[in-house]
């Protein structure tokens, strides 16, 4: 008996050496990947920084962001958002070139994505083309709001501080935090993971952890600090609850399978299927949404005539604080 016990916790032993090793594995290539990830967005901002001028065409400025991802060993997180004035997120452009141009006066959100093998880092900065004497800080008050805010960000941290500290910045900048939308956490194939990273001290929070990634996002407004859904729709995400549907299109089972096997879990844009689908990408995707298996991505919006300014980085949290990625 005692002999049998001996081989037992011998074996015990064996597989918590494996499962130990197997770890730090997996923790290893975690952060090799979000390392490579966050190099490559930050080629990216300077890359396309330039290109951001009065008179840029959108659709060919998100093309170039998108191609150089691609060259530079990345693959997209999501697609690239570029959202003007009132505009706070969720804008690529469509499947045609809808001659979106950069206007005088414009103040525009650039908002990427890169991963590697899941491993996702976020980031975005604004632009001004705008002199009024109103809008001469609302760049700087998303800015100085990302920087204190990633100060406080450590382990035991509830996200709720966070959020109190976002609002205190902003609103002394006379501006809003838009309390729709904020940072959040990012876990691997998931660009918005369980936990928030809230815009106003009364909103919920979550406790940081070490090893976990945040995006660190902050909006200010000219407006009251609150978005609507409008009409349009660029992007879609796969619903990962969704069971087995039936479906009635011969494309939409195409187009399914090759969200499955390409995107996963991420946001994909529809123009990125017009690539890979000559005809009925439009009616298939409108098949999938009704059935439940897509989620829609609206562009979201503050009312007519308001402004919103946006930064974002993302960090890894560590031991003692953070590490910032992009």
């Amino acid at each position: 008996m005692n002999e049998i016990n001996k081989l037992k916790n011998q074996s015990d032993q064996g597989s918590s050496k494996e499962e130990a090793e197997t770890k730090a594995e997996e923790k290893k290539f975690k952060l090799e990947s979000l390392n490579k990830a966050g190099k490559i967005a930050q080629e990216v901002k300077k890359f396309i920084r330039p290109q951001v001028e009065v008179g840029t065409n959108v659709f060919n400025l998100i093309k170039s962001a998108e191609a150089k991802i691609i060259e530079l060993g990345g693959e997209w997180a999501f697609p690239i958002n570029v959202s003007i004035n009132n505009t706070a997120a969720h804008y690529t452009s469509p499947i045609k070139d809808d001659e979106l141009t950069i206007n005088e006066g414009d103040i525009v959100k650039i908002d990427l994505g890169v991963h590697i093998e899941g491993y996702i880092v976020d980031t975005a900065f604004t632009i001004s083309f705008n002199d009024e004497k109103s809008l001469e800080n609302i760049i700087q008050a998303t800015e100085v709001a990302l920087e204190a805010v990633k100060m406080l960000a450590k382990p035991k941290v509830n996200t709720k501080e966070l959020g109190k500290k976002i609002e205190d910045i902003v609103k002394g900048f006379k501006f809003n935090p838009i309390k729709e939308l904020g940072g959040h956490q990012i876990e691997r194939w998931m660009v918005h993971g369980k936990k928030q990273l809230p815009e106003l001290g009364n909103q919920g929070g979550d406790v940081m952890e070490e090893g976990e990634v945040f995006a660190i996002e902050i909006f200010a407004s000219t407006g009251e600090g609150s978005v609507h859904n409008t009409n349009a729709s660029y992007i879609y995400e796969l619903n990962p609850y969704a069971g087995r549907v039936p479906l009635r299109r011969k494309t939409s089972k195409q187009i399914l399978g090759h969200i499955n096997k390409n995107y996963k879990t991420l946001p994909f844009a529809e123009r990125w299927l017009a690539k890979d689908f000559r005809m009925g990408v439009v009616f298939g995707l409108q098949e999938l949404i009704q059935q439940g298996k897509i989620q829609v991505h609206y562009v979201l919006a503050e009312q007519k005539g308001e402004f919103v300014a946006q930064s974002e980085e993302t960090i890894l949290i560590t031991e003692d604080g953070f590490k910032q990625l992009t």
